[in-house]
């Protein structure tokens, strides 16, 4: 049972919980590109507009579905959500969020780069973030940072860091949920070249969330990579 008395779902359950609304949230993300004409187009022709209206719609699928199916340990988001940010986040996630950006991904490609130097490459990698960036000139560009920087990490944490890796906690362990987050985590990404370093990164932040116990320090370290990834894009 949980703090409100209801029975938290068992492994395969929750995972199933978490499946789908992850189904249903893409299926929403949809529908708003195909009201909006914006659907069939690729990254790079969708407005950064239409990308913000269509990831809120996906995002509104888990912050309704999450408190409600896959709980964690706080009642409710919006009384956990003021708990969540220490000073030391800050002081602890923005520089670790930069290493992460600017050291490890290097690190962890570097290999791949070698093996496979005509896939693995900096371009290739970095791709979908830089079309992502080409829908967005001008003042648009502050939509995007409101995008990478600001929602995404926040609303990932809560349903990866939040919800599922405390559901694995529960139902497999440490190591399973620290593993089998950070490999759920970049998978929906669906970028074979970006997995590797997404999946490292990952396991960056369950162990941030497990070692400060609240969602605060994984949630900077990731808005801060974000940042660090977007400042890389703009610059080249």
């Amino acid at each position: 049972m949980n703090a409100e008395g209801r029975r938290r779902p068992g492994l395969l359950e929750g995972l199933t919980m978490w499946l789908g609304m992850f189904i249903v949230a893409n299926i929403a993300m949809s529908i708003v590109l195909l009201v909006t004409g914006e659907s069939g187009l690729q990254q790079a022709q969708i407005p950064i507009w239409a990308t913000a209206v269509a990831v809120s719609s996906m995002w509104a699928v888990f912050l309704v579905g999450i408190p409600r199916y896959l709980p964690f340990e706080e009642t409710s988001l919006s009384s956990a959500f003021p708990h969540w940010f220490r000073m030391r986040d800050v002081a602890v996630g923005v520089p670790l969020g930069i290493f992460c950006q600017y050291v490890l991904m290097n690190i962890v490609n570097w290999p791949l780069t070698k093996l496979f130097p005509h896939t693995f490459t900096f371009d290739e990698i970095s791709q979908r973030a830089k079309d992502l960036s080409a829908t967005a000139p001008g003042w648009w560009k502050i939509l995007l940072v409101l995008v990478v920087v600001i929602g995404a990490p926040i609303v990932e944490e809560i349903v990866y860091r939040g919800a599922v890796q405390s559901h694995l906690q529960r139902t497999a362990g440490t190591s399973a949920a620290i593993v089998g987050t950070a490999v759920l985590f970049a998978a929906i990404h669906m970028s074979p070249l970006e997995f590797p370093g997404l999946f490292v990164f990952a396991l960056v932040l369950s162990e941030a969330r497990r070692r400060s116990g609240t969602l605060g320090l994984s949630i900077v370290t990731h808005m801060s990579f974000n940042a660090a990834g977007l400042v890389l894009v703009l610059m080249k």
